[in-house]
């Protein structure tokens, strides 16, 4: 099986090395996509200007990495600090939209869930999110049933509360 992870932002500590390693434990092999010009990760596809629905054909799983950039862009707040991703977003979203209306498993860690869940994308489902009040409120005004649980399978859809290598694992194996 092949996974291909996509990289808005790698900020947060953790969560793309966990994710490969959970990925590689699982037997898979991992190719990295960049959509965001100042992340600090190897990669072998670069949609930094642009992506083409044939570039995730031969992917069976599609892990999200949003970082901090994700959590901001979603409640909508201005992130702290002095260096800003530089993701595009316009693709980040038609990868994000492509892959959950393929049918193939993504993977949702953090705040992505909120983020899918603006989109329309996880209407009708069941999902949890790093289990903050504003996160929470997303899905809940978007139509998802939130679930506080470590991560939760519906349809396609694995959301994660956190990511870890344990539960990436877990969830992929159901």
């Amino acid at each position: 099986m092949k996974a291909l992870i996509i990289v808005a932002d790698d900020s947060y500590k953790g969560e793309y090395s966990m994710a490969v390693q959970g990925l590689r434990q699982l037997g898979m092999e991992v190719s990295t996509g960049l959509v965001s010009k100042n992340a600090n990760v190897n990669f072998d596809l670069d949609f930094t200007e642009g992506f083409s629905e044939d570039s995730l054909s031969e992917y069976d799983v599609i892990v999200f990495i949003g970082g901090y950039w994700a959590y901001y862009a979603v409640v909508g707040k201005e992130a702290p600090g002095r260096v800003k991703p530089m993701v595009n977003r316009d693709v980040f979203e038609k990868i994000l939209i492509h892959a959950v209306n393929s049918g193939k498993k993504v993977v949702l860690p953090l705040a992505l869930p909120a983020y899918a869940a603006k989109l329309g994308l996880l209407k009708g489902k069941r999902a949890t999110v790093y289990p903050t009040t504003d996160l929470i409120s997303i899905l809940k005004n978007n139509g998802v049933e939130f679930a506080n649980e470590d991560f939760v399978v519906d349809g396609n859809v694995v959301s994660m509360k956190r990511m870890s290598v344990e539960a990436l694992s877990k969830a992929l194996s159901k």
